[in-house]
């Protein structure tokens, strides 16, 4: 036998299997990683549908006032016959429903909530720390 250099016939079946490991675990890992986007996409759409059910039935009694570009105003009247002023606006990172000195998280994770009045409702834009808007409407009676 000669003494040259290069690979031998069961090196090269070696590596050929090493690579084709590291591959298929590869492809594994990024049909796993697809899944789990969808997922936390349908997450994000399901939270957001829930906030926006939430947020009609907490303003189902509130008379609306105004809105500025980053909050809403209403006033609604309580138990005990008083109107007491509503207000849903963002606070650190949530959007929450304000009413007598008390908060109520309605949505988390948001990074900017801007309002905009329309002819009969209130247009809403929320962006998400992860970088994705939603939007919706609110109309009033």
């Amino acid at each position: 036998m000669s003494k040259s250099s290069g690979f031998t016939l069961l090196e090269s079946l070696v590596a050929l299997l090493m690579l084709s490991g590291i591959l298929l675990l590869l492809s594994g890992l990024i049909k796993h990683a697809n899944k789990m986007e969808q997922a936390i996409s349908g997450y994000h759409q399901l939270e957001w549908e829930v906030f926006l059910l939430q947020l009609d039935n907490e303003l189902e009694e509130v008379n609306y006032l105004s809105s500025t570009s980053h909050e809403i105003n209403g006033k609604v009247e309580n138990a005990e016959g008083e109107i007491v002023a509503v207000t849903i606006k963002k606070n650190k990172q949530r959007i929450v429903k304000s009413q007598s000195n008390g908060f109520q998280p309605l949505l988390t994770g948001v990074n900017q909530f801007v309002c905009k009045e329309n002819n009969h409702g209130v247009d809403f834009i929320v962006t998400f720390v992860d970088g994705k808007k939603k939007e919706g409407t609110w109309i009033f009676k």
